[in-house]
């Protein structure tokens, strides 16, 4: 399965799973946010695909990931990255885009901390992560089991005060 199928499915399962446990609006049902949700869920798996270097960045540089591996040295290759490794089965393809897509969301996180001004704060004071969560969770319990697993897919990546607690998916 490639990356981009595995993002994908990925997407459009943790989609499920989110709209079947909530509804879309007051009155709405688990049906309906499952029905809008799933595919909402595909599209940004696919999304991430393209933005993380999907095939189509290795068709239009005229490189195959595959047939290069031979010629690269071992230390040149990346442990994060999915289409380094050719031989990697369904399993192993579906927990690196589970990874990916939480990872994403963390992502999303750090650039609103960034947008908003206070990302240099938290990097100063990372303790302020849990306490964001903690507020969130106040208003949105599901949030505090939302961050955990962003974190957790983003802390595979390596985020560090360096890369200002981005990860960086390949």
């Amino acid at each position: 399965m490639s990356q981009a199928n595995a993002l994908m499915v990925t997407g459009a399962v943790i989609g499920l799973v989110l709209g079947t446990s909530m509804g879309i609006a007051v009155g709405g049902t688990a049906y309906n946010a499952a029905v809008f949700l799933t595919p909402l869920g595909a599209f940004i798996g696919w999304l991430i695909s393209r933005s993380i270097g999907g095939p189509t960045k290795h068709a239009a540089a005229g490189v195959e990931p595959a047939a290069s591996l031979q010629d690269r040295p071992q230390d040149a290759l990346s442990e994060n990255s999915v289409s380094e490794v050719p031989n990697r089965n369904f399993f192993e393809h579906l927990v690196w885009s589970v990874l990916a897509l939480f990872a994403t969301l963390w992502n999303f996180q750090i650039d609103l901390l960034d947008k908003v001004g206070v990302l240099p704060t938290f990097v100063r004071q990372p303790l302020l992560f849990v306490g964001l969560c903690v507020v969130i969770s106040a208003f949105f319990p599901p949030a505090l089991v939302i961050y955990f697993f962003a974190w957790l897919g983003a802390n595979h990546f390596k985020i560090s005060e360096e890369t200002s607690y981005r990860a960086t998916i390949k």
